[in-house]
């Protein structure tokens, strides 16, 4: 192969697949793992306020130019605490980030909050984006399920965000759903429900 252009180009596309293939591997790992390991899981207690501030400076610090701001209600010290896996948590709860951010247009906003509210600790994640349609709220919690907005490079997302967030949150005996968001012309939310460590 003489031309370095061509040579170039090619080099860049196989270098896109091999990145693409270690996070669709990676995915399904921590598909195959997540149960096995959460059975196992000594719970503790985890300040999910904290824990969200974490992953939004995380997040702040790899934004990449256009992507949306992030913007988090953050509660006040350990006010929202529960009984879990920090690192499962934080898994499950960044792919809900990853997902929002995602779907929003360039420059938009990306709002994060949590609550104690009764007996559970309430995170809710909203974007700006399309919104997920009534008919396919199920479907975006199944593995491999994708419908990603136009625009974005193939092989970004595995498809299996979604299912991991719930697998994680099911684990810790809580639940997730997806509604529209009754507070902005268009986006979705995603609310997590998790129940409130005892205070004592």
């Amino acid at each position: 192969m003489d031309d370095p252009a061509l040579k170039a180009q090619l080099l860049d596309v196989a270098r896109h697949d091999v990145l693409r293939l270690d996070r669709l591997v990676g995915d399904v790992s921590e598909a195959a793992r997540t149960d096995a390991q959460l059975a196992r899981a000594k719970f503790e207690p985890v300040d999910v306020g904290a824990l969200i501030q974490q992953l939004v400076a995380a997040w702040e610090n790899r934004r990449a130019k256009g992507e949306a701001n992030i913007a988090f209600a953050r509660p006040r010290k350990a006010t929202a605490v529960i009984m879990g896996d920090p690192a499962r948590l934080a898994r499950a709860i960044d792919n809900l980030i990853d997902n929002a951010v995602s779907f929003s247009p360039p420059g938009g906003l990306v709002e994060i909050a949590a609550s104690h509210v009764g007996d559970e600790v309430l995170i809710r994640v909203d974007d700006e984006g399309p919104g997920v349609p009534k008919e396919s709220r199920e479907a975006i919690f199944n593995r491999f399920h994708s419908v990603r907005p136009e625009g974005e490079s193939f092989g970004r997302h595995s498809g299996l965000g979604l299912a991991i967030a719930q697998a994680i949150v099911e684990g810790h005996d809580g639940e997730i759903d997806v509604q529209d968001r009754d507070d902005a012309p268009s986006g979705a939310r995603f609310i997590i429900r998790l129940p409130a460590a005892d205070r004592q």
